[in-house]
């Protein structure tokens, strides 16, 4: 099955009701987890940046409810290539935050091209294709 990346933006948007991309990232979840859109690809770091936004923003259990992976969602970790990848792409480019840089590194590492993001200094990187509504880029229709 082709797969995506998804970005804090969009994790923590579908969850915290307050955010203006709300309306936005909650489709772009229901996809997922209706399979309309790809399965998805959390790395870890953007785990950890989505559940400490919510901790802050929403309280812990908004936080423990995004927690769990599922059989749509697949939670992985940078390969020490990756992580060397993304510390080159931080140092090299300056409004890329460490997580960006390094959600860049793990997507050329592994050959994926389409990320679900509302930040839009992905759409700076080579080979990347951010999307922001609920689009499946592997869906000709």
């Amino acid at each position: 099955m082709p797969r995506a990346l998804i970005d804090t933006t969009v994790l923590f948007a579908a969850t915290y009701r307050r955010n203006s991309s709300h309306e936005a990232a909650l489709p772009i979840l229901h996809g997922i987890d209706n399979g309309s859109l790809p399965e998805t690809v959390v790395l870890d770091y953007v785990l950890a940046e989505t559940l400490n936004g919510l901790v802050t923003h929403a309280g812990h259990d908004a936080a423990v409810d995004r927690i769990e992976e599922n059989a749509r969602f697949h939670i992985d970790s940078l390969t020490a290539d990756a992580l060397a990848t993304g510390k080159a792409l931080f140092r090299q480019h300056e409004p890329l935050s460490f997580v960006d840089s390094c959600i860049i590194a793990y997507m050329q590492i592994e050959g994926l091209g389409y990320l679900y993001a509302f930040n839009d200094d992905f759409d700076a990187a080579e080979d990347i294709y951010r999307l922001d509504t609920a689009t499946n880029p592997y869906d000709p229709n």
